[in-house]
């Protein structure tokens, strides 16, 4: 008789503290989306992992809809788990029972991929394995670490620029900016590249010298600054150039 209920698949949703009082409504935005078997679960505190998992056979539609409520509630969708974890129909949203030997990052550009209203159930699953598959997911995250990496570089370059016309206020900017990239880089690494690892310590290098210059702040003498943010840059050149290296890997 269990057998009967198995094509609507469970669907286990892990929500920020905040939204546990509206409960039954979110449960029947989950209903009238076509998930009706839905387990909600409630943080004490903090926002759930940006994940989600898809079985095999979930539909198009019902993992199209998972997603814009994921994103809705959660507010991102940053990371795939694999098909193979899951039974068939199940849909797995903030999981937190996965480390990242099993996660897989995706950037925007592969998530609206996945939200496209033309693909089919199985053009949606062929995607889906790509993704989630070690060369794509690693090819995905290098060219956003391409990305950062040059925006770090012109940042830090920037800032030392600004610090010898007498900026302290530039220069606190673009440290700021530096951190903000060198700490998205940190977290999409690949993990088993000799290159990424190469590059963590100088990265870790460039975000401890500018929070110096956070501390120091925009009101002392730029030439202050300006000390913690030349070391900052020199940080961050020695990791764009094991970053290059990873991204060359990456392209083969």
């Amino acid at each position: 008789m269990r057998a009967a209920v198995l094509p609507q698949g469970r669907v286990e949703v892990v929500l920020a503290g905040e939204y546990r009082k509206d409960a039954e409504a979110i449960k029947k935005d989950f209903e009238q989306a076509g998930l009706s078997n839905v387990h909600l679960q409630f943080l004490r505190q903090g926002q759930p992992p940006p994940n989600i998992g898809l079985g095999r056979h979930v539909s198009a539609e019902r993992a199209r809809e998972a997603i814009r409520l994921a994103l809705h509630y959660n507010r991102a969708v940053t990371i795939l788990l694999p098909a193979y974890l899951f039974p068939p129909q199940f849909i797995t949203i903030a999981s937190s029972n996965y480390d990242d030997t099993v996660e897989f990052r995706i950037d925007a550009e592969a998530l609206r991929g996945l939200q496209d209203p033309s693909l089919s159930t199985d053009q949606f699953h062929d995607l889906y394995r790509r993704l989630t598959t070690a060369s794509e997911a690693v090819g995905g995250a290098v060219k956003d670490i391409r990305e950062h990496s040059k925006a770090m570089v012109k940042d830090a370059e920037d800032m030392v620029m600004h610090g010898g016309m007498g900026d302290a206020k530039a220069i606190v900017h673009h440290c700021h900016e530096v951190t903000k990239h060198a700490d998205t880089i940190l977290q999409r690494l690949p993990p088993a590249d000799a290159h990424g690892r190469e590059a963590t310590p100088y990265l870790r290098e460039a975000i401890r010298q500018c929070q110096r210059v956070a501390t120091f702040g925009e009101k002392v003498d730029p030439g202050v600054t300006l000390n913690p943010a030349t070391k900052a840059r020199t940080a961050v050149r020695a990791a764009a150039k094991h970053l290059t290296a990873l991204q060359d890997d990456g392209k083969h």
